[in-house]
């Protein structure tokens, strides 16, 4: 039992010493200059390069240790800070700053999916949100509003969405906001 035990590492370990190595795709994209925050609470790296293949980072460093390939897209963030995309695990795409659901539901509930959802996914794409959880829309507006996201046809974040609110009636007073 034990010869074939050795026998088939052996074999193993001689099949996969034949394979070839996995390559490195070339980076189409570099990010060169900022100061780069990995958030795994790493020392910030000012002046850092950010290189990248598709959409796969490959590289991360000083731009002294980090070599820009020749042909790359390069984009300065000199001050700027370069840092992963933040995620917010509670959203409704379709409130967009107001202080009165029942007036904003009565008033604005024909404009979600046209106007205010893509509007509140763009802003939650600017402000570094590239991954956001919808708690509560219309489930036909925002399954919507997140396949347009995903096929690039407006601009958002990855969007986790749930449909509609379990519950949302009624509205007290306590709950509006000045």
């Amino acid at each position: 039992m034990l010869r074939l035990l050795a026998s088939s590492l052996l074999l193993f370990l001689l099949a996969s010493a034949t394979l070839p190595a996995a390559e490195v795709p070339r980076p189409t994209l570099a990010l060169v200059g900022g100061q780069v925050i990995d958030g795994y609470e790493g020392t910030p790296i000012p002046d850092g390069v950010v290189l990248i293949a598709g959409d796969r980072i490959v590289a991360v460093g000083p731009r002294a240790e980090v070599a820009v390939p020749a042909g790359t897209t390069v984009i300065d963030t000199a001050g700027m800070s370069v840092l992963p995309g933040l995620m917010d695990m509670h959203v409704h795409l379709m409130i967009l700053g107001h202080a009165d659901y029942e007036h904003w539901d009565k008033t604005y509930m024909t404009r979600f999916r046209s106007e205010i959802m893509p509007i509140a996914a763009r802003q939650l794409l600017t402000s570094g949100i590239t991954t956001a959880r919808d708690l509560g829309a219309p489930l036909d507006d925002i399954l919507d509003v997140k396949r347009r996201i995903d096929e690039g046809e407006i601009p958002g974040p990855r969007m986790f969405v749930s449909g509609p609110f379990i519950q949302k009636a009624p509205y007290f007073e306590y709950e509006k906001f000045v």
